[in-house]
């Protein structure tokens, strides 16, 4: 008789793990070929383009081979609408958050994903957000924080730093949904980001997927046991759920 324990969950089914498996595996693989050393992404970019439709929208750095290789193919045999602009955030979320009104005026369900990086100080992107907030657009922005807590950027900036703290105060103030997760753990993100993208498809607004991942100083002593792969393997084998190596 099998474990209640065992039993498969609707909502992340085990062909869906198995998928999302082997999407970290192959993400894993083009980041050692197009990237030099940074953060580990293959949970956060698996777990949250797995959920990407055709019609589904799609931002990242110039230049993100990655990301543009991992994109699911949307309309017209294309990947997923690459709404690049620029390197910065600050540069591409405004033109992010235009394309989101463009689909909530157009009456689709689709979504646009923008991943970014926090850092330093940028132009824009609290306006961007503000709008979105404002204007309940279909926007999910995936920010990945290797910075420890540490604070970004100059003192003497007058553009506000994508950190943590000024990401709070602005959700306080807009009632933005900031959502916070392990960066690391595919799973936990596959759950945030799953009720971010049903939240935005449904008319609920943006909302921020704030994931947060080993500083780079710290990654070449991560235990093999607590990097992504090997953390959803153990997962994977808790519940007899078989995947290829």
């Amino acid at each position: 008789m099998r474990s209640p324990g065992l039993s498969e969950n609707p909502l992340l089914p085990h062909s869906k793990l198995r998928e999302l498996h082997a999407l970290m595996v192959r993400c894993r693989s083009l980041e050692q070929k197009h990237t030099s050393r940074g953060p580990v992404r293959e949970a956060l970019l698996a777990a949250t383009l797995i959920h990407l439709l055709p019609g589904d929208l799609l931002s990242a750095s110039v230049g993100d081979r990655v990301v543009e290789r991992l994109a699911p193919e949307g309309k017209q045999k294309r990947p997923a609408g690459s709404l690049l602009g620029g390197a910065s955030l600050g540069a591409r979320l405004p033109i992010c958050a235009a394309a989101a009104r463009g689909l909530q005026a157009a009456g689709a369900d689709g979504v646009v994903l923008a991943f970014a990086g926090a850092g330093g100080p940028e132009r824009s992107w609290m306006e961007a957000l503000k709008w979105a907030q404002t204007s309940q657009l279909p926007l999910v922005l995936a920010c990945s924080d290797a910075t420890n807590g540490a604070p970004s950027g100059s003192r003497k900036s007058t553009e506000p730093a994508i950190d943590f703290s000024s990401m709070s105060r602005f959700a306080r103030r807009h009632q933005l949904p900031v959502l916070t997760v392990d960066g690391e753990d595919a799973v936990a993100v596959y759950r945030v980001m799953q009720e971010s993208v049903l939240r935005a498809r449904q008319g609920g607004g943006p909302s921020v997927l704030w994931a947060v991942m080993t500083p780079v100083r710290a990654i070449a002593t991560m235990p093999r046991s607590s990097q992504p792969i090997a953390r959803l393997r153990s997962y994977l084998a808790a519940r007899k759920i078989s995947v290829r190596p």
